[in-house]
């Protein structure tokens, strides 16, 4: 499958400009390169299927030289738009406590000192600000429930600055996909 050439332009993000300027620690701002094109899509799309895939296997696939998608492959990661990661199921490893929890601050508390916190959590997988019923929703993993409840007790029900905890526990799981934004 041969598919036109364009070269990926790389942005720097704010975030990484802030913090080089001695910027305050925020959210980081995510700006996409000004240029993926089909290639570039195309070759994050094979990645998310198999991570391990090889540049020669890819190349073949696009009509493109190895050289090539190792370069794009090279300038997706630096520019941040691709990570190539191990994920191993949790559940498969033996968890079997997971929750989301909908958190809500109590008045006057910052939200991004209480995200802050979690995200140093080693249960927590996924902390995200939000807009709505609750200011945080999290991911919480661990490998009995008698854990996920100590880690209720410890983390969120003695915090001052939570207002509630609502827990939506898992009782089983039909999808998990690690495959965001897959072009």
């Amino acid at each position: 499958m041969a598919v036109p050439k364009r070269p990926l332009t790389v942005v720097r993000r704010a975030a990484v400009a802030a913090s080089a300027q001695g910027g305050a620690s925020q959210a980081p701002t995510r700006q996409p390169p000004s240029v993926l094109d089909a290639i570039d899509l195309t070759i994050i799309r094979i990645l998310q299927n198999d991570g391990r895939a090889a540049f020669t296997a890819i190349a073949k696939q696009l009509g493109i030289s190895e050289g090539a998608v190792r370069n794009r492959v090279g300038q997706l990661i630096e520019s941040k738009v691709l990570r190539i990661i191990g994920v191993a199921d949790p559940m498969a490893l033996g968890y079997d406590a997971y929750a989301m929890l909908g958190l809500k601050l109590a008045s006057g508390h910052d939200p991004q000192k209480a995200a802050h916190y979690f995200r140093d959590r080693d249960e927590v997988t996924y902390v995200i600000f939000v807009a709505g019923r609750y200011d945080l929703l999290i991911e919480v993993i661990c490998e009995t429930h008698d854990q996920l409840a100590l880690f209720l007790r410890e983390h969120c029900y003695s915090r001052k600055d939570l207002a509630s905890v609502e827990s939506m526990v898992g009782l089983a799981m039909y999808k998990n996909m690690l495959k965001w934004g897959q072009p």
